[in-house]
């Protein structure tokens, strides 16, 4: 009798949870729980992952074989399997999506239908004629999902079975398999010696032979790729054929791994203060068993130095550990410290990754080559094998909240995936996040405190420059004052570091006569100005048009930039400065893989003296010759409509005041702000976190927002607004109706979001809250089964986005 199998499709239908299948006989050695498979799902074949193995066969139900195996090693271990259900269960997600979430793309392999043209001359409608015409034009075949999604809807399902089934035209499965495929190399490996005689007959007369001889002797393991031979030797095919031929050399085929060009950096160990030695040893006392920590530390109290110390202590007990950072451009520094420290056990898991890149490093860690994995929030589904440690860094970023498909938060998984291991994690911050603060609070999590810098030199002092009621427009942005200092630290031989969290050149275009500003066609936001492009740009859905002579809806000429930039502060310090040099970093000038890595390395070299950036400025780098730090508009996050904005000004101000004054030199910061009694402001002139926390986690609590109540946010979205506006409606009502069925909810909307057309579709939500922490998730998903026929019929997308972080 065969075996049956567990298995769990790979982006699957999202009802689709795990599916049961034969084992047949002939890939009983194989198929194993974690490994891919190659199952019929439907009238397609799809990859999956082996869940459990063996399981109980179903009674009354004729089940389908496994196709093929895809794997001979384990790929997802079991605890990552265990993390993806997690993840599919809490944020309301399918458990294919989940699972393709830890694998990403490019591993799996699925099925389709190839249609042949055989007769053209049958067709008897137009919906007939435009399948034979598109067939033709595709050379006499095509792919049936890419002739669907190319030609109208209307009568195309009746023309396929009519032409099918007259023979017009015939279909075949065709299996498109996986991208991305091991690497192999061949090695040249020394395996015999040569005896007086033997040398004397092979080299006598053979000096490119000799010289590759003793070459290979020479290697440490007497042994080379035959492209690094190549690169040092030239070609030396035919010397290397004689030398196998006398048994001296053989050939091996074997796998190599796709080489990840990494930042280096030189390991300096430092005698630890009083209070990292405390950090340490608490949570050294933790390994074993599961314990989270808030390690509230300032800018520059040696947080990383905690992180290390820990990792030896984890690898010394034959464990591995799992580090997150919130952004790849971080990832480039924290890779550069571990790999200094620890030396190849390091495995780097992030976006910018190829997906062969990500694949070799995948499987490092799954063969226990690696035992360190470091990168940014979908790291946290990384292989570790015997996970002992988790740590993560900036543990506040919002960038650990991902914005589309599964709506997870890659902090709230880290203390999951620690949960799951049994073992200590590490949530680090000098501006903790106030769900993490309360926590704390609460004694969920224990309290690390790191609060001097390591050096021994203070917090920079903060300056406000008060903006109201000033013209700074000459100056591109840039007070007086500012300009001054600017002048004077860049004459001591200081970098500064200016801060504006808005991208391009100008915030919008404005006719002076109507006062309308050029908006993006699919979007309700107007359109950012780019003028080294030369065009206007909408950040959200990235349309592009040329900038206009004319306002649009007015006709008048002299529409106004309005608004700054990182581009144009940047031309406006070159123009304060022309003698020095000046760096941009932002999503433009980042684009280009490695880009921000390399602009951030010759930062830290002393190659530019001032750098314009937006927040990936702000967080985390380490740069001891910057003396000034400069905060162009420190308001923005105060004007957006929501609830965290306070909370995101302080962050930020904080972090990116912590840059300066890291060496031996003192550093300075200067806030430009129209608000500066707001407390977000002040708080942060002060360095007073405490202060802060205290006084918005009472807000908070009196408007009965998180972290005091759990959220989760609803958004509805279509192409047709009254579509999207009566789905809401209704669906705010089904919720408000059963207030038995989800104890304490608070529904509030629906309402239009703040942005309320993106990428052409009408956009509302509808916000749920409770003080039971399972209200809000459980009034989403009765929502969403109830509607979801209705959505499906109407257009409408219904996403569900728990604890969300974005409110626009």
């Amino acid at each position: 009798m065969s075996l049956c199998a567990e298995v769990v499709p790979i982006g699957g239908p999202r009802a689709l949870g795990r599916l049961t299948y034969l084992v047949p006989d002939h890939l009983a050695d194989t198929v194993r729980p974690g490994t891919r498979v190659l199952v019929p799902l439907g009238r397609r074949k799809v990859t999956a992952v082996v869940a459990d193995l063996p399981v109980a066969r179903p009674a009354g139900i004729a089940l389908r074989e496994i196709a093929d195996s895809l794997d001979s090693e384990i790929v997802v271990p079991a605890d990552v399997l265990g993390l993806a259900e997690w993840t599919a269960g809490y944020y309301l997600a399918a458990l294919p999506e989940a699972l393709a979430l830890a694998l990403g793309k490019g591993l799996t392999a699925t099925s389709s239908k190839l249609l042949h043209l055989v007769d053209a001359a049958v067709a008897r409608n137009d919906a007939e004629r435009r399948v034979v015409e598109f067939l033709q034009a595709s050379g006499g075949r095509a792919d049936q999902g890419l002739l669907k999604r190319r030609l109208p809807a209307a009568g195309l399902p009746a023309a396929l079975r009519s032409l099918t089934g007259r023979g017009a035209i015939r279909s075949e499965d065709t299996l498109h398999g996986p991208r991305v495929k091991e690497r192999y190399a061949t090695v040249i490996e020394v395996v015999g010696e040569a005896g007086e005689e033997l040398a004397t007959e092979l080299f006598r007369r053979a000096p490119k032979r000799r010289r590759l001889w003793e070459h290979l002797l020479a290697l440490p393991a007497r042994r080379a790729s035959m492209t690094s031979l190549t690169e040092d030797l030239g070609n030396v095919s035919a010397q290397l054929r004689e030398l196998e031929a006398a048994g001296l050399v053989s050939r091996v085929r074997e796998e190599v791994y796709r080489a990840i060009p990494l930042a280096k950096d030189k390991d300096v160990r430092p005698e630890l203060s009083p209070e990292q030695k405390l950090a340490v040893e608490d949570v050294r006392t933790s390994f074993g068993r599961f314990e989270a920590f808030m390690l509230h530390g300032v800018t520059g109290s040696g947080k990383t130095e905690v992180y290390l110390r820990l990792i030896e202590e984890a690898l010394e007990r034959g464990l591995g550990a799992l580090v997150l950072v919130p952004e790849i451009p971080l990832t480039h520094q924290a890779v550069a410290r571990l790999t200094a420290r620890f030396g190849p056990t390091v495995a780097v898991l992030h976006s910018e990754l190829g997906a062969g890149e990500r694949w070799d490093q995948w499987r490092r860690l799954c063969r226990r080559e690696a035992t360190i994995a470091v990168g940014a929030r979908s790291a946290v589904m990384a292989p570790v094998a015997d996970l002992g440690l988790v740590v993560v860094d900036e543990e506040h970023d919002p960038a650990y909240k991902q914005g589309d498909g599964i709506r997870y938060n890659g902090r709230d998984l880290a203390v999951i995936r620690a949960r799951q291991a049994a073992c200590p994690v590490v949530l680090a911050s000098a501006t903790p996040s106030l769900e993490t603060w309360a926590n704390a609070g609460a004694g969920r999590y224990r309290t690390l405190k790191l609060p001097h810098r390591v050096s021994g030199g203070r917090l920079p002092p903060v300056e406000v420059v008060d903006l109201r009621g000033r013209d700074i427009t000459a100056l591109g942005g840039i007070s007086e004052y500012l300009a001054r200092e600017l002048e004077s630290n860049y004459k001591a031989g200081g970098q500064s570091l200016l801060f504006l969290n808005r991208r391009g050149w100008a915030g919008s275009l404005q006719c002076y006569q109507c006062g309308n500003t050029v908006d993006c066609r699919s979007c309700s936001v107007a359109l950012k100005l780019h003028k080294q492009e030369g065009r206007l740009r909408c950040h959200h859905c990235d349309s592009r048009r040329p900038v206009p002579d004319l306002c649009p809806d007015c006709g008048a000429d002299g529409l106004l930039a309005a608004g700054l930039g990182t581009q144009r502060l940047e031309r406006a310090v070159a123009k304060l400065l022309p003698e020095a040099r000046v760096a941009r970093l932002d999503r433009d000038t980042a684009a280009a893989r490695g880009s921000s890595a390399a602009i951030l390395e010759a930062w830290r070299r002393g190659d530019f003296d001032v750098l314009v950036g937006t927040q990936m400025v702000a967080k985390g780098h380490d740069v001891a010759g910057v003396t000034l730090v400069g905060v162009i508009q420190a308001d923005s996050p105060l004007c957006m409509p929501d609830f965290r904005g306070a909370e995101r000004a302080f962050q930020l101000l904080c972090q990116v005041a912590g840059r300066a004054g890291r060496g031996e030199r003192p550093g300075r910061v200067i806030v430009q702000t129209y608000r500066p009694e707001h407390p977000a402001v002040r708080a942060a002139v002060a360095h007073d976190y405490t202060g802060f926390a205290e006084q918005e986690l009472a807000e908070r609590q009196e408007l009965a927002y998180p972290p005091h109540t759990r959220m989760t946010l609803i958004r509805f979205e279509g192409r047709k607004e009254d579509a999207v506006s009566r789905l809401a409606t209704r669906a705010a009502a089904f919720v408000s109706r059963q207030p038995g069925s989800w104890p304490n909810l608070i529904v509030r909307g629906p309402a239009a979001s703040p942005i309320a057309r993106l990428r052409s579709r009408y956009r509302y939500q509808l916000q749920l809250r409770s003080s039971e922490a399972a209200s809000p998730r459980r009034a989403a998903a009765a929502l969403r089964e109830a509607f979801e026929a209705e959505a499906r019929k109407t257009g409408v997308r219904v996403i569900i986005d728990v604890d969300p972080v974005d409110m626009m």
